[in-house]
């Protein structure tokens, strides 16, 4: 009953902090916008990946994999949205002192929607841009090396802060777009299956819960620097690092790193011409 209380005192303080965070940022939906760009993106890269789920053993498992990137973006004087999906496969392995190799194959979705209003500018055109996102994702571990092939994922959903920073570049005697942005869960609906085979462990395990980024800790910093072609497209490439802890059932630790080349096809927007 106590466990109860709290959980639902912590929900009632991030509610309260969520709508005092919507209240700062409703009124610049109303300010003039001239939009200057939109973008179609698809990227492909590779993906380095460990994990660790104590659940079922310390072993870290590790490897090399690939990953598919697809998302919207525009940007304005004012407002930065962006909207992508990210999937990746890694073929993982573990080696342990007997010599014995572990494999398990690690599997990873993300969709994201972020909405972000400018903030601060300055004269060399450093643009900070904060808000949020909503985002779902889901991590899966199929580990070849346990009786009846375990499988388990997490899937949590939830709210993000969000902090995008853009600024213009001129080296090698080119015009140059860099960028970063930080992403950290603020309140998140974590589910935690597990299956021994195709038994599931609902009985025995709390597989589903609410908490804050105490409980699970995920964040998502990418760094990007775009190269403007002549035809209004951007060639860009994007490091992301991406590290997860979910302590949600004992932990559950996932990091990974992803270098990719992505092809920005811009379709132009339509200025207001009463700004």
């Amino acid at each position: 009953m106590i466990f109860r209380y709290a959980i639902l005192k912590e929900i009632k303080n991030m509610k309260q902090r969520l709508l005092i965070f919507l209240l700062y940022l409703t009124p610049s939906v109303f300010f003039a916008q001239i939009t200057k760009e939109k973008f179609f993106t698809t990227g492909l890269g590779a993906t380095w990946q460990n994990r660790r789920d104590d659940l079922f053993s310390p072993i870290t498992y590790r490897g090399i994999g690939a990953e598919l990137r697809l998302g919207r973006e525009k940007i304005s004087d004012t407002h930065y949205t962006r909207f992508d999906a990210s999937g990746s496969f890694s073929n993982l392995k573990s080696k342990i002192k007997n010599g014995y190799n572990y494999s398990a194959y690690g599997v990873h979705y993300n969709a994201s929607y972020t909405w972000t209003t400018r903030v601060w500018k300055d004269k060399k055109d450093y643009a900070l841009f904060v808000g949020g996102a909503f985002f779902h994702q889901s991590s899966m571990g199929i580990y070849n090396g346990n009786v009846n092939n375990i499988f388990s994922y997490n899937a949590p959903t939830g709210f993000a802060g969000v902090a995008y920073v853009q600024r213009p570049l001129r080296f090698f005697k080119r015009n140059w777009i860099a960028s970063t942005q930080f992403t950290l869960p603020v309140l998140v609906y974590d589910a935690r299956p597990t299956y021994i085979g195709f038994i599931s462990t609902d009985n025995l395990l709390k597989e589903y819960g609410i908490g804050t980024f105490n409980k699970l800790l995920d964040i998502d910093w990418r760094w990007q620097l775009a190269l403007p072609l002549s035809n209004g497209n951007q060639l860009r490439a994007s490091y992301r690092w991406h590290f997860m802890n979910d302590w949600h059932n004992g932990l559950l630790q996932m990091g990974s790193q992803g270098l990719a080349v992505e092809m920005m096809v811009n379709f132009p927007y339509k200025v207001n011409k009463d700004n």
